[in-house]
């Protein structure tokens, strides 16, 4: 008998809703009520900044708003009564300690010079005193005469006299000059270390340099025969001077004494050859050393050549000369210079 293959079961379809044999175990914790738990100092902190924290953020700009509302309003008082007092706005010198400046019954500055230790000190070229000629040889007491007669000329044209002070004339002291030295001077003069020995104001200096009582000064004048390191017989003869220039501050009442004065202090080696030592076209007077030392002066100025009033507008105000020592002190020597 012969077998053929019956088909197998059909399996049955599958129901999703269909109940299963096994039961559903629930996982503990979810049969369980969850146990209370006391929150941490940080959790606390941190709900209570999300529930409050713009009410905060807003209360803390209100009060740096009114602060600052504050403070503009205390400046801006200040600057009505400057204004309505008729008073400097950035009274930056008047506010430096010091001596209190003299004044009149009208509350008028005396004098620029009332209360500075320039006050003693002669004006312009009366201030240069020359000392008794005597011979030093080989130079006759005549020789001696002219050399320092020629040096005073100096002093009056390069320091003095307004063609350099404010017309920027060099020619009057480089005819003073022994001609194989003018070359030199002239670029002392373009590259502005001529300022050791010779005072040429800004065109631009604002306040402007005073028309009348111009410079005050004091210092000595000594000489001595010697050789140069050439072998040169020379008449060497030393100035040392303090020049006050003064000038014309606005309201100079504001501010304490010497705030619109430019004090330059300096050392100049001067020689004259010998006539027999040297050809003619060396013949006559030579810038041989000069060092200077300047106070209340405008750096930029002084490097480029020229003096200025250190601006008294801190908005406006440039590093002004600063010197390591005292320039009016006893003790001061070339060398010791200004913090510019």
């Amino acid at each position: 008998m012969s077998t053929e293959p019956r088909p197998s079961d059909p399996t049955p379809p599958f129901d999703p809703y269909a109940q299963s044999e096994e039961p559903i175990r629930v996982p503990s914790w979810m049969r369980e009520p969850e146990a209370d738990r006391e929150l941490t100092r940080s959790e606390r902190l941190r709900l209570g900044w999300a529930k409050h924290s713009g009410k905060l953020l807003g209360g803390f700009a209100a009060l740096v708003t009114l602060s600052l509302l504050a403070v503009l309003g205390t400046i801006g008082s200040g600057l009505y009564e400057r204004v309505r007092d008729n008073k400097p706005i950035l009274p930056e010198r008047r506010a430096a300690p010091g001596p209190v400046r003299p004044t009149d019954a009208d509350g008028n500055s005396v004098s620029p010079w009332a209360a500075t230790p320039a006050e003693p000190y002669a004006a312009g070229k009366d201030a240069i005193v020359l000392p008794p000629a005597k011979a030093a040889a080989p130079f006759t007491v005549k020789q001696v005469t002219q050399g320092l007669a020629k040096v005073r000329q100096a002093l009056v044209e390069g320091r003095v006299d307004r063609s350099m002070l404010v017309v920027n004339d060099p020619e009057p002291f480089l005819g003073l000059i022994a001609p194989d030295n003018r070359d030199e001077v002239r670029r002392d003069l373009a590259d502005g270390a001529a300022l050791n020995y010779v005072t040429r104001v800004d065109d631009k200096a604002d306040p402007r340099l005073d028309n009348a009582d111009t410079v005050r000064a004091r210092g000595t004048v000594t000489y001595r025969a010697t050789t140069d390191p050439d072998g040169i017989r020379v008449l060497e003869i030393t100035t040392s001077f303090i020049w006050v220039y003064h000038f014309d501050l606005w309201r100079a009442q504001e501010y304490p004494p010497g705030a619109e004065l430019v004090t330059v202090r300096d050392e100049v080696v001067w020689h004259v050859p010998h006539p027999d030592d040297v050809r003619s076209s060396s013949r006559g007077l030579w810038v041989h050393e000069a060092a200077s030392t300047l106070y209340n002066a405008d750096c930029a100025g002084i490097k480029r050549g020229f003096l200025a009033l250190a601006p008294e507008e801190p908005l406006r105000s440039r590093p002004s000369a600063r010197p390591t020592g005292d320039v009016y002190d006893p003790g001061w020597r070339p060398g010791d210079g200004e913090s510019c």
